[in-house]
């Protein structure tokens, strides 16, 4: 396909990009919650936000599919990664669920949902 020799570095570039703003928002809320409250939120906080930008980080690994693929190529491989995305999210709330006792479940939340959130405001710019 002409024109569209850069593309993949492009979308890699913004794959990237996302993710670590994820990384970002993440740290910085776990410092709010540092300053705010205490060590705990703070930790909760992090643990929240790892939880969204390695599962981000996940979707963008699994989901490959050449450039100039057939849509039905496409397709399976975003659901394909969806579905790696969905089963690692599971596994690290439960992680930090059974393994942090101590867990603050509104930090926690709270970073999770800003990482998603994202994802929609990143939609706006790319």
């Amino acid at each position: 396909m002409p024109g569209f020799e850069g593309l993949g570095a492009v979308v890699g570039s913004a794959v990237r990009r996302i993710i670590l703003i994820q990384l970002a928002v993440t740290v910085a809320i776990a410092l709010m919650m540092l300053v705010c409250l205490n060590a705990i939120a703070a930790a909760s906080a992090f643990a929240g936000g790892a939880v969204g930008f390695l599962t981000s980080l996940v979707y963008a690994k699994k989901m490959f599919a050449p450039l100039g693929s057939e849509p039905e190529k496409i397709m399976t491989a975003h659901y394909r990664a969806e579905a790696y995305k969905l089963v690692f999210t599971i596994l690290l709330f439960s992680l930090v669920f059974t393994q942090f006792k101590e867990v603050q479940v509104l930090p926690l939340f709270m970073a999770y949902v800003a990482t998603l959130m994202v994802y929609w405001v990143a939609l706006i710019f790319v």
